[in-house]
């Protein structure tokens, strides 16, 4: 290959610059009227681009950032158009029609945090997924209503958390209780969530550490042949009250199922009080 001097290498640089910015007006072009996966083929064509040896390396990484900031930003507006539909379908009493999009909206929701969506757009979309769980034609479920009035007394009128940011990733729920098996031992659950349990009694057999890799047996007696296998990590041991408390690297479809099936034969799981 021929060995450029310095005037068609420029020349060379400035063609690729604009064959880069050309792809990013298409890219956000379609990240607000097209499908994520169109916007994903756009984005392995720049991916493509920025390999040429004539790309400047001082803004391949420019281009790079940008590129994953367009796609991110095209899934977390498809998983609010998708929970939106979602969200439609419980209201109509449409259980199986609001599963189908939870389901969708719960891969996109996973290519969004990928690409690195934040924990703002993270606990919205769990806190969002929960309520239409529990929605019905008849609108939210009544203690759900309830749960939240309280969260939003306790907001108002009580401390406030640190920077004034709630913590609590997920809605946690007491009742029905589940069963968890761990290395043949068998816990029951102080309360659950999508994002974890909080399992008693605890003595300390699993001699497990905090951030231990751990694989549990989900069960409830009240939906027979409902639960599943998960992955979790150990986040806190407390000795005093003897409980283990457990969190899922994502949202848990084998509880998002259980939940699911729950509703299913007339079971609304209860929220902590």
């Amino acid at each position: 290959m021929p060995v450029m001097d310095a005037n068609q290498r420029k020349k060379a640089e400035d063609a690729l610059m604009r064959k880069a910015e050309e792809l990013v007006r298409r890219l956000r072009a379609e990240a607000e009227t097209g499908a994520p996966d169109r916007v994903d083929a756009q984005a392995a064509t720049m991916t493509e681009l920025l390999k040429s040896r004539e790309f400047p390396s001082v803004r391949a990484g420019e281009f790079r950032d940008l590129t994953k900031s367009i796609q991110r930003n095209s899934y977390q507006r498809s998983v609010d158009a998708l929970l939106f539909q979602a969200e439609r379908c419980g209201h109509k009493g449409d259980d199986k029609g609001r599963n189908e999009w939870l389901t969708k909206a719960k891969d996109h929701f996973g290519k969004a945090i990928r690409l690195g969506a934040d924990d703002e757009f993270r606990h919205a979309v769990e806190r969002r997924v929960q309520a239409a769980l529990l929605t019905s034609k008849d609108g939210v479920d009544d203690r759900t209503k309830q749960a939240n009035a309280r969260k939003l007394e306790q907001h108002d009128t009580g401390a406030k958390p640190p920077n004034g940011i709630e913590r609590r990733r997920a809605i946690r729920y007491m009742d029905p209780v589940l069963t968890v098996e761990v290395d043949g031992r068998r816990f029951t659950t102080v309360n659950w969530s999508i994002r974890g349990f909080l399992l008693e009694p605890y003595h300390g057999e699993l001699g497990v550490a905090t951030g231990d890799k751990l694989r549990l047996d989900i069960h409830c007696a009240e939906v027979p042949g409902g639960g599943g296998r998960q992955v979790a990590h150990a986040v806190r041991v407390d000795s005093d009250r003897h409980t283990l408390a457990v969190t899922f690297p994502e949202m848990s479809t084998v509880v998002l199922d259980l939940v699911h099936a729950m509703k299913d034969i007339g079971i609304h799981p209860e929220p902590e009080r």
